[in-house]
């Protein structure tokens, strides 16, 4: 591009700009997705198709035009869409920002001192064209001509003569730059005007990255996806510090966000909701997503993990799974640090003799009024935000425990009911919860989430902050403070993330205002999977590096995504080693052969009626599936790789 750029600085007289997908881009996929975002923003159905086809209308009814006006397409239009004419016009202004791509060429293009002229094939007033292309940055040029208003076009390379000759030039001073490879290029290239082509911004964002098109393949009708896609390839290119997890954030944190803040705000308001407890540490950055939306709904960021509803609540299981006896560790390793003569009974306790269950147990008596003590700390805390609201609404992501919402709503006056709204990850939605969770459930609104790994959602709704392992009497949070390593590397990266999360959501306002871009989750968390389910080598060299915490105590840790097995420990312990391949999310090549190798098939069968043959089934991709049936009572089925 700069020996290119260079070229047209020694041999041109006139630099000549295309407008709209070359100094200017819309953030969609298509232009005419505009005209879909008016109808469902604005409330008009049917607008888009009356709007598209009264433009093919109006060119056919004036083929003696080389181009028409937008006022004779709205000539051609249904009445009662007439009168969004300056809707139109409102719109463009607000959507318009310019190329990232082409700033370079304009910026050389104005210190070089050459006479900038500005071409376009365009329905739009001229004068219209002219502030927003001020208003934009690009108001140093001498001549503007819009080929609706002069009445000839690129495209035929009437409008490129009209200019030769206004001008008196040569046609080989000018160098023109515009996106379309017909009126841009090849017509200007056939009447002896030099060219420089760029490629519109959206088309090579899906030509050079592998994720984003194997995405929109999938969602390329919905008005979300178009959006998000035209904003991710103007954020690839634009001049950013392209740090990696301020990427990650804004790429794929950010677009989850702002849809769950989206659906929360919908929800906020048919409820008549006017306060939101965010819960920490997964409110953190969901609440400063929300505050963009500039509502007058009051976001409070409350405490309210796992760990105090623990020691708040004495809320622990009984039964001998590993999670059980975690949660009794970490009731009886808060109160044995905080209260001396539990420490001593805790001292001289063999638990190998006497399990952690039953030690709490006998000694409920003993503990009770300390979690009371702790309670009451917690109820003054909670009013501090609510005060005497009666339907706050709590918001958090969810499985199965239901532990902070549970502490909050015991936490709360008995005449207070708090509504929760939830990304829903219990993988059955029509599991009947346990007698304490089901008002909860049955009172609370739910997103249903299908993302194929749901500890990346984990680590993108975290915060800076360290674990907490308590509250002090005027509800500030005490710190744990012994931290791990693997907890100080991802306070250290989240930053970072956080801002890129909140970076995409003021795109979003800076671009719409509050106008909704109708980014669903179904669309989100398509988007998120193909991040999960094709990563890149930064993807699995940065994210490498994360590992989560496995239990309350935030002192058990696992690789988010994938574990690096040295030689040593497979010839040490290869079974374990091939169970961790197994359990990775991204795998290294080798990896996956060995897996492969020692997991080579997997048959389901029904009897002689029904038999799924699955070759390799825990490769990451399906690369094959043949199915055929006997009669119509026997069905089978060959399937390469993971099962589709």
């Amino acid at each position: 591009m700069v020996t290119t750029t260079v070229a047209w600085q020694l041999n041109t007289e006139v630099v000549s700009f295309d407008i709209f997908d070359t100094l200017l881009v819309r953030p969609y996929v298509t232009p005419s997705d505009m005209f879909m975002h008016m109808e469902r923003a604005c409330g008009i159905p049917g607008f888009y198709y009356a709007r598209v086809n009264a433009e093919n209308t109006a060119r056919q009814k004036h083929p003696d035009q080389e181009d028409i006006t937008l006022d004779q397409i709205y000539a051609e239009i249904a009445e009662r869409f007439k009168s969004f004419q300056p809707t139109e016009l409102e719109w463009e202004r607000m959507v318009l920002r310019p190329n990232p791509l082409v700033l370079p060429l304009w910026r050389a293009a104005v210190e070089s001192g050459k006479k900038i002229i500005i071409t376009s094939d365009m329905y739009l007033p001229a004068d219209f064209l002219a502030d927003v292309l001020t208003q934009n940055g690009f108001g140093e040029y001498s001549h503007l001509y819009v080929s609706c208003e002069i009445g000839k076009t690129k495209s035929r390379g009437s409008l490129y003569k009209h200019i030769i000759d206004e001008l008196n030039i040569s046609p080989s001073v000018i160098c023109h730059i515009g996106d379309n490879k017909h009126s841009d290029i090849g017509v200007a290239k056939q009447i002896g005007i030099q060219t420089i082509h760029i490629p519109r911004i959206v088309d090579k964002y899906l030509n050079t990255n592998h994720r984003a098109a194997a995405f929109y393949s999938q969602v390329s009708e919905n008005l979300g996806a178009s959006i998000l896609t035209a904003m991710m390839a103007r954020h690839q290119f634009s001049e950013r510090n392209h740090d990696y997890w301020e990427n990650l954030g804004y790429e794929y944190g950010g677009p989850a966000a702002y849809s769950f803040m989206r659906w929360v705000l919908k929800t906020a308001r048919e409820k008549d909701i006017n306060n939101i407890l965010f819960v920490a540490r997964d409110g953190y950055t969901l609440q400063r997503v929300f505050n963009t939306f500039g509502t007058d709904i009051h976001a409070h960021y409350v405490y309210a993990p796992r760990y105090l509803n623990l020691i708040c609540r004495l809320d622990y299981r009984t039964d001998k799974s590993s999670v059980a006896t975690a949660q009794q560790r970490t009731i009886i390793n808060h109160y044995a640090a905080h209260n001396e003569s539990f420490g001593r009974l805790v001292a001289n306790t063999d638990f190998t003799r006497q399990t952690m269950a039953d030690f709490l147990s006998a000694n409920r008596d003993i503990l009770a009024p300390l979690a009371a003590e702790n309670f009451k700390k917690y109820q003054n805390y909670l009013k501090s935000m609510v005060g005497d609201d009666k339907q706050p609404a709590i918001i958090d992501s969810i499985t199965e425990n239901f532990s902070a919402q549970l502490l909050i709503d015991n936490a709360l006056p008995d005449d207070t009911i708090p509504h929760g709204m939830y990304w829903y990850t219990i993988h059955n939605r029509d599991i009947v919860p346990p007698d304490q969770y089901s008002a909860f459930f049955n009172s609370s609104s739910y997103l249903p989430v299908r993302i194929s790994h749901w500890p990346l959602m984990e680590f993108l709704l975290t915060s800076p902050e360290f674990p907490i392992e308590g509250i002090d009497n005027d509800g500030r949070p005490i710190y744990k403070q012994n931290i791990s390593d693997e907890e100080r590397h991802i306070r250290t990266v989240y930053p970072v993330v956080s801002d890129g999360m909140l970076s995409f959501a003021n795109d979003v306002r800076e671009l719409f205002g509050n106008r909704d871009i109708y980014l669903d989750y179904d669309t989100v968390i398509c988007w998120l999977n193909e991040y999960i389910n094709r990563p890149g080598r930064m993807d699995r060299k940065c994210m490498g590096t994360i590992k989560t915490a496995t239990n309350p105590n935030n002192d058990s840790y696992a690789s988010l995504f994938g574990t690096h097995i040295s030689t040593g420990y497979v010839i040490r312990h290869p079974f374990k080693a091939l169970r961790m391949a197994k359990n990775a999310v991204w795998r290294t090549p080798l990896q996956t052969l060995s897996v492969c190798l020692f997991d080579p098939i997997k048959i389901n069968m029904r009897g002689l009626r029904m038999i799924k043959i699955n070759i390799f089934p825990k490769l990451r991709e399906n690369y094959a599936n043949i199915k055929f049936s006997v009669g119509q009572k026997h069905e089978y089925s060959i399937i390469l790789g993971k099962a589709s």
